[in-house]
């Protein structure tokens, strides 16, 4: 018992506590992430097959689009603010 007792396991075990669940957060925002663009890929597949012979529908798609770049950029932006800030 006298190897808990030192001030330095304490801090490796704390170390590993906190990594591991940096480590599960990170995991997460990625499947999240990868779930929303999952959903923006059928949303744009359904509209391209509801708009198909329409003429409004090449427009509508590059509005979906701009909207998904935008977007994305939005979500890497954020990402990089919440790791580094």
């Amino acid at each position: 018992m006298k190897v808990l007792k030192n001030s330095v396991t304490k801090i490796i075990t704390f170390s590993l506590i906190i990594g591991l669940i940096f480590a599960f957060l990170f995991a997460m925002k990625g499947l999240l992430l990868q779930l929303l663009g999952a959903a923006l890929f059928i949303v744009a597949a359904i509209i391209c097959i509801l708009l198909f012979f329409t003429i409004f529908g090449p427009i509508i798609l590059g509005v979906l689009a701009i909207g998904g770049a935008i977007l994305g950029f939005f979500l890497i932006i954020g990402i990089i603010g919440w790791v580094f800030m």
